[in-house]
């Protein structure tokens, strides 16, 4: 018998995530580093780095993806409770629970299309204008964030009906 623990975050998808959400920390902190010296030799040398934009417009992409499974883990994502701040605790419950497998089915239906995309994008050897880097590389990035999404949702609703805390 597979025991669920009820917190995702200390599970194997749980550090998982982490990992990816460190890892687009570093992208990020890469692209802040590429932008400023890339403005500085464009002051100074009046050069700046060729394709700062591209690197920074694909880095950015692969970021948000890597942040998406520890965001979710975390409840990060915005909550409008206009309607549900006078609920019982039972129906939040409830709400909350169609809410993530609404979100589940979404993000993988989302790692589907995605990898589609991915696949024609290397196909019709699609790349960047100035540095031709292969567009398919975000593709990668994405499909295998929103998948490992969308099994944290799986997780969060096998232990939701086990009996573990929607938490």
């Amino acid at each position: 018998m597979t025991v669920f623990s009820a917190d995702i975050q200390r599970s194997f998808l749980g550090r998982l995530s982490n990992v990816f959400a460190l890892t687009g920390g570093f992208i990020m902190l890469s692209i802040a580093a590429v932008t400023v010296a890339s403005i500085i030799g464009r002051s100074t040398m009046g050069q700046s780095i060729e394709g700062d934009y591209e690197i920074t417009e694909m880095g950015l992409a692969m970021a948000v993806f890597l942040f998406l499974p520890e965001c979710y883990i975390r409840k990060g994502h915005v909550i409008v409770d206009l309607f549900t701040s006078h609920c019982t605790p039972s129906t939040i419950h409830t709400l909350e629970m169609i809410g993530d497998l609404v979100f589940t089915v979404a993000v993988l239906t989302m790692a589907y299309r995605m990898s589609l995309s991915g696949l024609e994008a290397k196909e019709y050897l699609e790349q960047s204008m100035l540095l031709e880097l292969p567009t398919w590389w975000t593709f990668i990035v994405g499909v295998i964030s929103m998948t490992l999404c969308g099994l944290c949702g799986i997780y969060k609703l096998i232990t939701t009906f086990r009996g573990g805390d929607h938490e």
